[in-house]
């Protein structure tokens, strides 16, 4: 029997190691202490390359150095989709919360914009003070996931057995095609209840705690493909 694994890369990211140290996961060793007796055939990665959000980020670069790290590893197998960025109307978080949790910076003087923001309330016709705001979206990656969970699932004979890492419901449905042809599991990175709706379609479900991801971090540096050295970034 051989074993994929597909992993939700911006799920993970957020649900797993956002806000922690322990960035520079190494999925190889992470899949196999979930599936240590598993024939594991390959890691499909799926995510989306970010953009810089404004002068001086670079957190772009940080997870270029990150996909080459792991492309190093002829088990994994990178898929990207892509952002989007868009200009919506979206609502104001006021009045639950005071003018100088809504901005970053702080504008100031607080008590014009709390006369504004008041005056705005009192003068509005709609249900919500709303403001014009970039909405950056991820485009293909569940799509992609999907894709090739069910391909391999329906017509890749190597692949006996899958397992995806998300809590995103939106893949009930290729996680319930799928698993009418093979066993399909599921492993829920983040720290809430897994779905409801995911459990409910999936053949069966292996805990994720919150030590593997320190407990699997790749070395730094690792040798690419190249054979370059590449680093962890220093900021994370």
């Amino acid at each position: 029997m051989s074993t994929y694994v597909y992993i939700d890369g911006l799920n993970f990211y957020y649900g797993a190691v956002k806000r922690t140290p322990h960035k520079w996961v190494d999925f190889e060793r992470l899949v196999r202490r979930l599936l240590p007796q598993d024939q594991i055939g390959l890691i499909r990665y799926f995510t989306a390359n970010v953009k810089p959000r404004f002068p001086g980020d670079r957190s772009h670069e940080r997870q270029a150095a990150y996909l080459r790290a792991i492309d190093a590893n002829p088990l994994v197998e990178i898929t990207r989709g892509y952002f989007r960025s868009d200009v919506k109307w979206r609502a104001l978080a006021h009045p639950k919360h005071s003018s100088r949790d809504l901005f970053k910076p702080e504008l100031l003087p607080d008590f014009a914009l709390r006369w504004m923001l008041g005056d705005a309330v009192r003068r509005r016709t709609d249900p919500a003070t709303v403001a014009r705001v970039v909405v950056p979206e991820e485009k293909g990656s569940d799509v992609n996931l999907a894709t090739y969970l069910m391909y391999d699932a329906l017509v890749n004979a190597s692949c006996t057995k899958a397992v995806v890492i998300t809590n995103d419901s939106d893949l009930v449905e290729p996680i319930k095609l799928s698993a009418a042809k093979i066993p399909v599991g599921i492993v829920n990175p983040h720290q809430g209840p897994t779905s409801s709706l995911l459990r409910a379609v999936a053949s069966f479900e292996i805990p994720y705690r919150r030590k593997m991801a320190a407990q699997c971090q790749l070395p730094d540096p690792v040798i690419g493909k190249n054979g370059k050295a590449i680093h962890k970034p220093k900021e994370w």
